[in-house]
């Protein structure tokens, strides 16, 4: 009985200790989809936190902890006429108002950007942010990580 005990003991502290090193790692940026998997390159996607200065990846349970990266770009406020911009407002549901960061693949295959969904609660900063993959080929949008009030900057390496 008492080796039962002992067991369950050890079981339950090691769980207690794997999640708390994903607590840890992830800083609560939690998202257990994958399809991001489909996304050639998606590896080399970089999340920045702008009041710190952390930066993330992709991970199995939604973004880690990573290197910072001193070569981050800021994409915010896209311009308007360019290519990218033009073929989102064309053919994808998003409101391109809500659009504050377009990123381009390294391969031109596919079109990174930030949906910030304003949820009309009256609160400022009261946001749905959706980050999304536009693949120029098939014409399809892929959420790749999602969360409220997550908002990350994004760089595509």
């Amino acid at each position: 009985m008492k080796s039962k005990i002992v067991i369950i003991s050890v079981i339950a502290i090691i769980l207690i200790v794997l999640l708390s090193t994903i607590l840890c790692l992830s800083q609560f940026h939690f998202d257990f989809s994958q399809d991001y998997r489909s996304i050639e390159g998606y590896e080399n996607i970089v999340f920045k936190d702008s009041w710190s200065g952390q930066c993330f990846r992709l991970c199995t349970w939604g973004l880690i902890k990573t290197e910072n990266d001193t070569e981050f770009e800021d994409h915010r406020n896209p311009d308007e006429s360019s290519y990218e911009y033009r073929l989102l407002s064309e053919k994808t549901d998003a409101e391109m108002w809500q659009v504050d960061q377009i990123v381009s693949s390294p391969d031109g295959k596919y079109i990174l950007y930030v949906e910030r969904v304003y949820l009309g609660t009256g609160v400022t900063d009261d946001d749905d942010v959706y980050f999304k993959v536009y693949s120029i080929e098939d014409g399809t949008s892929t959420t790749i990580y999602s969360g409220y009030r997550q908002f990350l900057l994004v760089d595509w390496k």
